[in-house]
């Protein structure tokens, strides 16, 4: 033996003790990861079969917290249709029964001990208007009996009727005036809406990241598990070679440790696997029921293909949003709660002139029917016109709360500007990375071609010699991570495309749907 083939030969051997050393090693870490998925809980009951539409669903009907945000809306709902009842009529009634005796003072008094009996009746009605002011009537019918000399007819009845209308004709004047709590009310409720708009949107857009990360998971996953079987493949292949003397030890041992390390790339992806199906289980299903969270999801939407044909522009994209965004939205409505709240105490600043109108009749007789006919049929009016004037000579409380308005509408207005500019900002970004992940789907899948193409030449050239086991483990590692990639970069795009509409403030929206959004987006 040569001195060359000494040292060629030592090499192969310190080749062969590195290659079992990882072997061994990886075998020993697959092993850890295989007792740790045998740890892990089976999957319990019968597999669910769950779409993207229907994940969504189950969302919006289990979250708690959204549970919660809906009730704070119907509360404020309620709140806003009680505020009307201020415009609901209102009928008074009251009765009274006196029993009175007094002590004659003179010889005129009628009688030396004056007694009195009296039944009393009230009956109103009083309607306030939406334009201000209110209308007032009110019957009043009094029958009394006594001991007194002097009283013309005993018992007697007398009864009454009085018409009243109130009208502002400077402060108050007006249904915005006279609506604007109501007004106020109905913007806030409008507005919690809108805050519960984006709620409902950030769960759907956790919804559609998470159940397009379980999907990914389960692909890494049938790619780990084709990248196995190829690396299984090269070992039987390599076995062969070597019984057949055509082979090496060094490429048996290199293979069986591909294997192990595939296997445990495998394990691993099995385990994010479990770890995604459980975030996605969190959002659709919250509670301690063990058979939910060992129920096996079973994702039937799969990651969407790029559309050549859809190309979303930011500024169309921008137009959809400053219309659609719910926050946006709600900062309009706060704009309008903060003019309502301006225009009420504008209209307080000002002095009050008001018209009261009023007409009265009055019938008395020893017979109660004829006393109401008498009244009713106004026998003997008594009318009233009449102007009530009000002026605060500082007014202090008005004036603050004029210019506290103000600035409440100004502030409310910069708010509007500064979160547009945001919208605007985040549009672009989200419509940028739409763009960017589709080249990226594009180039991963292009790569994945060549690395396939790539593989499958070398295998050829190996089968003739012309190759080694080494360098087709090699091309089957590239063609490992470029389906990883490329499912990576499908998971990004779809991802990025839940980002855009949610940036546009269409994320879950009737009308909205995965096949309608590229035409509303290009509107």
């Amino acid at each position: 033996m040569t001195a060359s083939q000494a040292t060629r030969e030592q090499g192969n051997c310190g080749k062969s003790s590195s290659l079992v050393l990882v072997a061994v090693l990886a075998t020993g870490q697959a092993a850890v990861w295989a007792s740790r998925q045998e740890a892990a809980p089976a999957t319990g009951g019968r597999a669910l079969e769950l779409s993207l539409e229907e994940a969504r669903r189950l969302a919006l009907t289990n979250n708690l917290g959204l549970a919660r945000d809906e009730l704070s809306v119907e509360v404020l709902q309620h709140q806003f249709q009680g505020t009307w009842g201020s415009f609901d009529p209102v009928i008074t009634a009251n009765a009274s029964v006196e029993d009175n005796e007094a002590e004659g003072n003179s010889s005129l008094a009628g009688a030396e001990v004056l007694e009195e009996d009296i039944l009393a009746l009230d009956l109103g009605l009083n309607w306030p208007l939406l334009w201000g002011g209110s209308f007032e009537t009110l019957f009043n019918t009094r029958n009394a009996e006594t001991n007194n000399s002097f009283v013309l007819v005993d018992p007697s009845t007398t009864d009454s009727w009085r018409v009243t209308f109130r009208q502002p004709l400077w402060r108050g004047l007006g249904q915005a005036y006279a609506t604007s709590t109501q007004r106020e009310a109905e913007l806030a409720y409008k507005r919690e809406r809108e805050l519960l708009r984006i709620k409902r949107q950030d769960l759907l857009g956790l919804v559609d990241d998470a159940y397009w990360e379980l999907v990914a998971a389960k692909q890494q996953l049938a790619v780990a598990q084709q990248s196995l079987e190829l690396a299984q493949e090269q070992l039987e292949q390599n076995k062969r070679r070597l019984e057949a003397g055509v082979g090496t030890q060094v490429e048996v041992l290199q293979a069986e440790t591909t294997v192990a390390q595939r296997a445990q790339e495998r394990l691993s992806r099995a385990d994010l696997v479990h770890a995604a199906a459980d975030t996605l289980k969190g959002l659709i299903r919250p509670g301690i029921d063990a058979a939910t969270w060992d129920q096996e999801l079973l994702p039937s939407t799969q990651l969407p293909s790029v559309d050549a044909q859809y190309q979303p522009t930011w500024q169309a994209s921008v137009v959809v949003a400053l219309g659609e965004r719910a926050d946006l939205r709600a900062q309009r409505l706060e704009i309008e709660r903060a003019e309502v709240v301006l225009s009420r105490a504008r209209e307080e600043v000002q002095p009050t002139l008001d018209l009261l109108l009023q007409t009265s009749s009055v019938g008395f007789d020893g017979d109660s029917s004829s006393a109401f006919d008498k009244a009713s049929s106004w026998e003997f009016p008594n009318n009233t016109a009449a102007l009530n004037f009000r002026l605060p000579l500082r007014n202090r409380s008005a004036l603050a709360a004029d210019r506290a308005g103000r600035a409440s509408l100004r502030s409310a207005r910069l708010a509007y500007d500064e979160l547009s500019s945001q919208i605007v900002a985040q549009t672009r970004t989200a419509v940028r990375a739409v763009v960017y992940q589709a080249e990226a789907v594009r180039a991963a899948q292009k790569s994945t071609d060549l690395a396939e193409r790539q593989l499958a030449a070398e295998q050829a050239r190996y089968r003739e010699g012309l190759s080694t086991n080494f360098q087709v483990l090699e091309f089957q590692q590239q063609l490992s991570e470029a389906r990883q990639s490329a499912t990576r970069a499908l998971t990004d795009y779809a991802k990025a495309r839940t980002a855009l509409w949610k940036a546009q403030g269409l994320l879950g929206e009737r009308g909205a749907t995965q096949t309608e959004r590229p035409a509303i987006e290009a509107r």
